[in-house]
């Protein structure tokens, strides 16, 4: 019985620190950057790229393409450049995330050098080039809630390969593309940029994230946040509740609306759209109630049955 209850307490604590752990990184939403340069930039791999940078951090929950593509075609949203804080509530509502990433690529260049060297015997010389190439990418990281502006950061990077070949009657041998260096420069500036962001994640406030009951059985409840959608992760806990009378301005727009806290869940299991969770503490649910994640809180300090 002891080790039963000792086996018990271990779960429960490592649940935990796997909840904590997943509700610490922000979520964030790569909007698919702009060639304000017009200079023939790949947008979209540059954005990609950024993305795989800001997971490879482990700093984020990064919100896949796919998904984002999927949504905004959903409800017939197209997002470049600016966005307006009411348009950045709506995306940050449908992709439940903290943050939304835009993005312009303003300097996308490459120049190159280069000449023949005559060296005796040779007939020609060795041909000489050098090429460099310059990208610059400026980013904004918006609150998805309030569609104020957190962060502004413009990097640029430079990269140089000096490649050589044999020339023959002035037609040189040995060249390179330029698609190298491009790359090169704009791995550089992207670094840079992750760097301005890792900033971003450690000022990033706890929030807590809400969802919908969608089904109630008993203590098994389900929810409308899964894998695609959510970040959530078995161990996460949730405080279910039910909302109250509105709260409204003195015009009549509504600023929320009181919250009676119902139960206590735990996520037993994540589907693509949907997560499995179980009442650990409270009383039994029904659709149309909702439940958040606790951000900096613990599930102990919820209190059943306040507002």
């Amino acid at each position: 019985m002891r080790l039963f209850v000792l086996v018990m307490i271990l779960t429960m604590l490592a649940l935990s620190a796997g909840s904590t752990a997943s509700e610490a990184k922000p979520r964030v939403a790569v909007i698919e950057f702009q060639d304000a340069a017009s200079s023939g930039a790949p947008a979209r791999a540059i954005t990609d790229m950024l993305v795989t940078e800001l997971f490879n951090t482990n700093l984020f929950t990064v919100i896949e393409r796919s998904r984002i593509d999927s949504i905004l075609l959903e409800h017939s949203l197209v997002l470049s450049g600016s966005i307006d804080p009411a348009t950045a509530a709506k995306v940050g509502k449908l992709l439940g995330v903290e943050y939304l990433i835009t993005g312009s690529i303003t300097e996308y260049r490459h120049e190159a050098a280069g000449g023949v060297v005559p060296l005796p015997g040779l007939p020609g010389g060795v041909a000489v080039g050098s090429h460099t190439a310059y990208v610059t990418i400026d980013t904004r990281a918006i609150d998805a809630q309030t569609g104020e502006i957190r962060m502004v950061a413009r990097e640029q990077g430079a990269s140089n390969q000096t490649l050589g070949g044999v020339a023959y009657s002035g037609a040189a041998f040995g060249g390179g593309k330029t698609g190298g260096v491009l790359a090169g420069a704009t791995h550089k500036a992207v670094v840079k940029l992750v760097d301005k962001f890792r900033e971003l994640a450690a000022s990033a406030p706890a929030r807590s994230v809400e969802f919908n009951v969608i089904q109630a059985e008993g203590s098994q409840i389900l929810v409308d946040g899964g894998s695609a959608n959510s970040g959530l992760t078995p161990g996460t806990f949730l405080a279910a509740y039910r909302e109250g009378a509105l709260i409204t301005a003195m015009d009549g727009t509504v600023l929320d609306a009181e919250k009676i806290y119902l139960s206590i869940l735990s996520v037993v299991e994540v589907k693509p759209q949907y997560s499995v969770c179980s009442i650990i503490r409270g009383i039994p649910l029904q659709r149309g109630d909702k439940a958040e994640t606790l951000g900096d809180r613990s599930p102990e300090s919820i209190v059943l049955g306040s507002r």
